[in-house]
């Protein structure tokens, strides 16, 4: 009987372990699970990161050139700012998220070889002073550097909701109107 019983437990703790011990977690998950057709339609974990990076790095080149949006960004690379290394670290994590990877931003990326933690929306762009019709520009010239680098229209409207939708965490209260005819550009 004793044989039996340890004979069975055994088995069940096979049985288990075959199955995961029951235990769900198989992985990172999705932060937007409605958008993994686009993350395997960019290559999946094989090649979405590379597409997304193509992406990252060319939206931030844009952005860091703009007359317009540059300014706001002219602390990058100064004491106590990221990096341009962790802006794209990071700027790859929230987009490989949000075209449906298997991530979550904020989270921990490895820039200037380090492990950091991103920082959200909020916190990221609190000291600023960015004015919406600058949030409003880069978002143009987002998607149109998304269009360039193959991202297909159809992904580019699914996902620009999202994206859109961070205007109240990255707009400022108090803008401050920075470059050339920021503050007629933007109607004040």
């Amino acid at each position: 009987m004793k044989r039996a019983l340890i004979l069975c437990t055994a088995s069940l703790c096979a049985l288990l372990s075959a199955c995961g011990g029951g235990d769900d977690d198989d992985g990172p998950k999705a932060q937007f699970p409605q958008n993994q057709d686009i993350w395997a339609a960019l290559g999946g974990d094989a090649k979405a990161p590379a597409a997304v990076a193509k992406v990252v790095d060319d939206a931030a080149a844009g952005l860091l050139a703009d007359p317009k949006e540059a300014p706001y960004f002219a602390v990058v690379g100064t004491s106590g700012h990221d990096s341009v290394d962790r802006l794209k670290a990071c700027l790859r994590l929230q987009f490989n998220a949000v075209l449906g990877g298997p991530y979550s931003y904020p989270g921990k990326v490895t820039a200037d070889n380090t492990t950091v933690t991103c920082e959200d929306m909020v916190e990221s762009h609190k000291d600023l002073g960015i004015p919406a019709c600058v949030f409003d520009q880069f978002m143009v010239d987002l998607a149109a550097v998304m269009k360039q680098d193959g991202v297909p229209d159809a992904y580019i409207a699914r996902v620009a909701p999202t994206l859109v939708g961070l205007k109240g965490d990255i707009v400022s209260k108090t803008p401050v109107y920075l470059g050339p005819n920021t503050a007629a550009n933007c109607g004040s």
